[in-house]
């Protein structure tokens, strides 16, 4: 296997804090979401309602928000109750390559302790993602592991934007397809990375090659989601990443709307209750406090 050296390992940490930040701590209120065109307030079971015209609803997060992982298990729940064994999760934190060792798990046939040994779970599965799978497996869901794995996208970041070199056991996790475009998505992430916050300045061309590895994420995810829809054409999905893979339809929202135009697409982003009033970068909006 690929590994990461400390240059690799910094590029993940770059490329991760695009879906997180730090912000005083807030006292946590009742789950709310809101309709972005009128405004409306809406409970979990009344987005559900509105997100059954759907075939996917992107739910943006920041990984490190508890109070938003605990939202997403409530809207999880209320739409499975609303579309029931017609609906499949489809997460950012697995990796393509592991998808044998998901179905296991959730047909019982490999322990938590096994799947997780094996399954490069992110350090906050326990706490924040195991409640989204262990309600998907006491229910039958089907769980996507959607993402590329983490050792390719390092090593398109690394070799300046080239899947070159991969070994031959592995390309066949590579999405078919992969392209950097210009525009708002490139603009947003430069931005990002450039901001006092990275925790690495990059010259132009370790930047493009940064860049290149986010993308190589987003079409992995988006070919990943359109394959599952291909298959399974009455069943909706919802799919959990950073919400800087999704916010205004880009990223792999983008990308899948490429894919698949077909498909009608939805956008959960996030929003702090202090920023009420802010134009939000979603058709929805889930309100948190951050911590």
């Amino acid at each position: 296997m690929i590994k990461m050296n400390k240059f690799m390992k910094t590029i993940a940490l770059s490329m991760a804090m695009l879906c997180m930040g730090a912000g005083a701590a807030g006292a946590a209120g009742a789950a709310q979401f809101s309709d972005a065109q009128s405004g409306k307030n809406l409970t979990a079971a009344q987005l559900a309602s509105k997100l059954q015209k759907y075939d996917v609803v992107f739910f943006g997060e920041y990984h490190d928000q508890s109070e938003i992982h605990q939202y997403e298990l409530e809207l999880l729940k209320a739409m499975y109750k609303a579309k029931g064994a017609k609906l499949a999760l489809s997460m950012e934190m697995f990796e393509v390559d592991n998808q044998s060792k998901l179905n296991n798990f959730l047909a019982d046939t490999l322990s938590e302790e096994d799947f997780l040994a094996a399954s490069r779970p992110w350090p906050n599965y326990r706490t924040d993602y195991a409640p989204l799978v262990n309600f998907a497996k006491e229910k039958k869901m089907p769980v996507i592991a959607a993402n590329v794995p983490r050792f390719l996208a390092a090593h398109v970041a690394k070799n300046n934007a080239s899947t070159e070199g991969v070994e031959a056991q592995y390309q066949q996790w590579l999405p078919k397809h992969t392209y950097a475009p210009e525009g708002a998505y490139k603009d947003k992430f430069y931005a990002q990375m450039s901001s006092p916050a990275a925790p690495m300045k990059m010259p132009p061309a370790r930047l493009a090659a940064v860049y290149a590895a986010q993308c190589l994420k987003d079409d992995k995810m988006a070919e990943s989601i359109a394959a599952f829809a291909d298959a399974h054409q009455n069943m909706q999905i919802l799919h959990i990443n950073g919400c800087f893979h999704s916010d205004a339809h880009l990223g792999t929202a983008q990308k899948l709307e490429a894919l698949r135009p077909e498909l009608k697409v939805a956008v959960i982003t996030p929003l702090e209750r202090k920023q009420k009033g802010e134009k939000p970068a979603g058709d929805f909006v889930v309100w948190f406090d951050r911590k």
